[in-house]
Parts: C-alpha cells; sequence; structure tokens
C-alpha cells in the first residue's frame, strides 16, 4: 500500500481514517466509524454508502453492482457482511500496520477489507450518507476505460488475496 497511513502511524495515532477528497463522502459520520474502535468493540469500521441515504447521482448502477458482487463474494470466501467498498473507513492503527498491503490502485480498498476479514478482525459496517462529488472527474465511474480498468484490477486483487495467501476463515462481519 502506498504510504497513505504512514504519516498518521508514525504521528503516533491509535486510529486511522480513510476519506475520499473529493467531497462525496460526509465527514459529520466520521465520529461513528471512531467511536466503537475507541471503545474496544471492533478494530474495523467501515462506512456503507449503500445502506445509507445517497444523493441522487452519488453512485451509478455499475457502483452498487460491484459494491453487491463484492459483498457476496466476500461472504462466500470469508463470511464477512460486507455491502461496499466504500473508502470511508476507520482502522486500528496496529492492525493496519500488520496487513501486507501491495494494491496501490482500484483495489486497496477491497484488498484491506479481505486481509482484515483474514487476519479475523472485528468488523463493523454501519449506513453512511453519501454525496455526488464536488470536486474533480472520478477515475473509476467518470469514464468507460476507468470503470473497465477498475473492474479487472479489483478481480485481479480479489483473487491474489482470496487464493494466494492466508487463507484463515473469519468470523461473521457485524452490521448495524
Amino acid at each position: 500500500m502506498p504510504d497513505r497511513h504512514d504519516a498518521a502511524i508514525k504521528a503516533g495515532a491509535d486510529i486511522v481514517v480513510f476519506i475520499d477528497g473529493d467531497g462525496s463522502d460526509c465527514p459529520e459520520f466520521m465520529n461513528e466509524l471512531v467511536r466503537p474502535i475507541q471503545e474496544n468493540r471492533f478494530d474495523f469500521v467501515i462506512g456503507s454508502r449503500t445502506r445509507g441515504t445517497r444523493e441522487l447521482g452519488s453512485l451509478n448502477t455499475q457502483q452498487i453492482f460491484a459494491a453487491r458482487l463484492a459483498g457476496w463474494l466476500l461472504r462466500l470466501r470469508y463470511g464477512v457482511n460486507f455491502t461496499d467498498m466504500s473508502p470511508f473507513r476507520a482502522i486500528r492503527s496496529e492492525l493496519l500496520h500488520s496487513l501486507p498491503m501491495r494494491e496501490e490502485t482500484y483495489g486497496w480498498n477491497l484488498e484491506m477489507q479481505m486481509l482484515v476479514a483474514q487476519k479475523r478482525a472485528r468488523i463493523l459496517e454501519i449506513p453512511v450518507s453519501h454525496r455526488r462529488r464536488r470536486g474533480g472527474v472520478s477515475k473509476v465511474s467518470g469514464t468507460f476505460k476507468g470503470t473497465i480498468l477498475a473492474t479487472f484490477r479489483i478481480a485481479a486483487t480479489f483473487f491474489r488475496v482470496a487464493f494466494g495467501g492466508d487463507r484463515n476463515q473469519s468470523i461473521v462481519a457485524q452490521t448495524s
């Protein structure tokens, strides 16, 4: 994984939060992601855009389909329940540091979810609101080429992680 989290870990952060910089994620949900980790009830909390309130046009059909497909595959492979691959997430620093993250492009969020499941971490998914992006054009959903590239990269990440390394089964993820 790129050095996205290194500065936070080096600064002594106990929890690292990931959020998109395009204005689509709603930072007012950050405390809801962090609190279950602070209370030592969970190690990884992800915000589900598909379960939350979405502004019209914030997710396209292929993003919703991909989220459902990924959730189904993760349930089959690891017994965890995810409904989204949302980048809006919080994770305990020591858990993040222990993950052998390799993916630096479209599949990083799925890779993290899979590795967390392999580690049998305590997982929580909560519904969060999601808006249309406030800035820029999506490199994934904004173009046909981006969608195709992301699809192949995410699929490659899934197969590499699911069938290439630690095959420990995870406990079932809890959802609120």
